[in-house]
């Protein structure tokens, strides 16, 4: 508790986190792995949501193939599942939150980070209903708030709440699995919610009586690619940041592609994960594509460690060196100003 209220402003609008289990598409719940792909494939397990723009557009406009990767998306809901087909080793990459890196950091030190990949300062809202009047952290005193258990959700509304002044003990909460909190808020089960999207858009359409608390710019939100530091299935390892460095200059070309043509983009993400245009105006402007590996990535880590130390979700009383899984190798080899290859 101490440590975060010793937490400063300037540290937590740096502060990239997200949710664990954040998916954006209810399909695909059960993995589905290819039984026959070409020699040489790179399987990467993409989380189904518009944080992963680039892979779709890099795969849809064929910057994977002009740069010489030979790449299979596999679709799974959440980067919590994305990480664990990466432990099995079903694929060779995969794309996951801060908060999910955070916790398997506790439990694993095989894997690493080789790119973030996109960024978000308002990406989880806290929603609440208009009766009772909650117009103000102060407001929630004593009232219910609906959130996902150790996960950003909790982190969040903790952090909201310890910012604004208001100590996070004389708040309730109920945990919820994530897609059950729109129905929860306008059966008035509860008092608001803390909730990352797009169930922050289902909330909003389902319940019009809702208002949607002022948080963005709180923290920043940051989807990372990681792979293993020691992958069997990797045949001749030599050739392993060869191959990282292949997906990542494709990957740089989408996101140039995402920022010189949205409107084209925004349609390969409708058609990839069935989304609505609403949705896609809804969040569009909240999210910033761009390859980067920087100190706010350790710091986002270093300050959720602490949190979930203090709050007892991991048995450790020490973080693990956020640092040592930072390799940056790949992205060091990629121009910011690659070409487009249409």
């Amino acid at each position: 508790m101490k440590g975060l209220y010793k937490i400063g402003g300037a540290i937590l609008i740096s502060i990239g986190i997200a949710f664990s289990a954040i998916t954006y598409s209810e399909r695909n719940d059960k993995p589905q792995y290819s039984k026959e792909t070409p020699e040489n494939t790179i399987k990467i397990a993409v989380s189904t949501t518009p944080l992963s723009a680039p892979f779709y557009i890099a795969k849809a406009k064929g910057f994977f193939h002009t740069s010489g990767a030979n790449v299979e998306l596999i679709e799974m809901a959440g980067g919590n599942k994305c990480f664990q087909a990466l432990l099995d080793e079903k694929v060779d990459l995969a794309t996951t939150s801060n908060s999910v890196i955070m916790f398997n950091a506790f439990k694993h030190n095989n894997f690493e980070v080789i790119t973030s990949f996109v960024e978000s300062d308002n990406d989880i809202k806290i929603i609440t209903n208009k009766k009772p009047e909650i117009t103000s952290p102060y407001d929630l005193i004593g009232k219910t708030v609906g959130v996902v258990k150790g996960s950003a959700s909790e982190y969040f509304l903790h952090t909201w709440l310890t910012v604004s002044g208001v100590d996070p003990n004389l708040v309730n909460t109920t945990p919820y699995n994530v897609n059950e909190m729109p129905a929860a808020l306008k059966n008035k089960e509860i008092d608001a919610i803390s909730v990352w999207e797009p169930f922050a858009f289902k909330a909003s359409q389902l319940n019009t009586s809702t208002q949607i608390m002022e948080t963005k710019g709180l923290y920043n939100l940051s989807f990372n690619l990681i792979g293993l530091k020691n992958n069997s299935t990797v045949q001749n390892p030599s050739l392993q940041d060869e191959q990282y460095a292949k997906i990542l200059e494709a990957l740089n070309k989408a996101v140039h592609f995402i920022a010189i043509n949205p409107e084209d983009s925004q349609l390969i993400l409708r058609r990839n994960l069935k989304l609505s245009q609403d949705f896609i105006d809804w969040i569009w402007q909240d999210y910033l594509y761009k390859l980067s590996l920087n100190h706010s990535l350790i710091s986002s880590l270093e300050n959720q460690s602490r949190w979930a130390i203090e709050s007892g979700l991991v048995e450790q009383t020490t973080p693990p060196d956020f640092n040592t899984l930072i390799s940056s190798q790949a992205l060091n080899t990629i121009s910011d100003n690659a070409p487009l290859q249409q």
